[in-house]
């Protein structure tokens, strides 16, 4: 259990979304707020304005971080606090590349992720578990966030209020669609909250619903978003051949045709395993791609060009998803090229930085900056959030 807080915020405490939330989950702890004096106004006596400089003197093992910005990674690599949580308001969930690389990173690591809308909370139940949404519409919902706050700072698991929450945000969406004549993006976020359940048949039904509607209306998304996704369904289904060519109807340019080419032929060959991932990931579901695909990297008696195609695959899933550390691992060692040696080295000088090594990460990333121009790009990257982080302890957050 953490007896110790500390806040990393992206707004002043008058303004912060927040505040039920930490103030019932600092109740006898030690509250500290990375933030000026100024920024303070208003919040619990007791609670301490502190300085990135003195977070080194935190007893990190017995504290929680709570961070409602992602530029804050960096003050807080590589010191393992006993929780993380991430708050993202949803104002705050898109930006640049360099800030998606910290929000990305920042979830992934997190103990227990809070969206503030329901596109990121799908986005992050397809790449981890214990996802909530607290959005201010469904009450109930919230009060499950909020619970799961307090119990992951407590030390207690969470996944099964995770669990229980997408099941009642399922239901509340589900009691909104027959009051109204829903649009085609609200049918589809229902058949997202199916398929998350794993109820394949309904979300076909609803996914189905969704394509005609976006179809009526003149959606531009109708093929591309809609009918696409019907391919993740069907392959949950166990339909994985119907589910190819669903996704062949909806591929365009010719990324998405050499795709489907190579799904082709992976189920001509036998290679369903393989071929279901390839499905999974096209569709952004980097959980299922990852949880079929490890076994193919790990297992035993995998035919070597599996294999080799199914870490490919496992190192793009795990980038996607922030977790450059998993990705690691599965890298060719040493490189035998050129560009595999970039990429190594890139991802040596991501997975030292989010360790809290930064003068290492800077001399990884200059190591590959010798055979292209990409991995500067990701060094002034570093210090661009570095500033920010910078400015959000100032209280300059505008």
């Amino acid at each position: 259990m953490a007896d110790t807080l500390v806040l990393f915020p992206h707004c002043a405490w008058g303004d912060f979304p927040y505040r039920p939330m930490i103030e019932s989950a600092g109740r006898g702890r030690a509250v500290y707020v990375v933030a000026s004096a100024a920024a303070m106004a208003g919040a619990p006596e007791g609670y301490r304005a502190i300085a990135p400089e003195t977070l080194a003197d935190i007893p990190w093992a017995s504290t929680a971080a709570v961070v409602t910005h992602p530029c804050w990674i960096y003050e807080i690599a590589g010191r393992q606090p006993e929780a993380l949580i991430m708050l993202l308001p949803a104002e705050l969930e898109q930006g640049d590349e360099a800030y998606l690389h910290c929000r990305d990173a920042l979830c992934a690591s997190a103990s227990l992720v809070v969206a503030g809308s329901e596109p990121f909370y799908f986005e992050q139940w397809f790449r981890r578990d214990r996802v909530f949404m607290q959005d201010g519409i469904d009450t109930a919902a919230d009060g499950i966030a909020e619970a799961a706050v307090r119990d992951a700072i407590s030390g207690k698991g969470v996944a099964s209020l995770a669990k229980l929450q997408l099941l009642r945000r399922c239901d509340f969406r589900e009691e909104q669609l027959k009051l109204l004549l829903p649009s085609a993006m609200q049918t589809f976020f229902q058949t997202v909250y199916s398929y998350l359940l794993g109820d394949a048949d309904k979300a076909e039904q609803l996914g189905k619903a969704a394509f005609e509607r976006a179809i009526f209306t003149g959606d531009s998304g109708a093929i591309s978003t809609y009918f696409r996704f019907l391919s993740a369904v069907r392959l949950l289904q166990g339909r994985l051949s119907d589910a190819i060519d669903t996704y062949g109807i909806s591929a365009v340019t010719d990324h998405e045709r050499d795709a489907f080419s190579e799904l082709v032929e992976l189920l001509a060959s036998g290679r369903d395993k393989l071929a279901s991932a390839l499905l999974y990931r096209l569709n952004d579901d980097y959980r299922h791609a990852a949880e079929l695909l490890l076994p193919l990297v790990g297992g035993a008696g995998v035919d070597p060009s599996v294999r080799s195609r199914a870490a490919e695959l496992l190192v793009e899933v795990y980038m996607l998803s922030g977790r450059p550390d998993a990705a690691l691992p599965l890298m060719e060692a040493p490189p035998r090229s050129v560009q595999a040696r970039l990429k190594r080295l890139q991802i040596e000088g991501a997975v030292l930085a989010l360790q809290g090594e930064r003068h290492a990460a800077v001399h990884a990333m200059l190591q590959a900056a010798m055979t292209g121009m990409e991995p500067l790009k990701a060094i002034a990257e570093l210090a661009a959030v570095d500033y920010k982080a910078h400015q959000l302890a100032e209280g300059e957050y505008a």
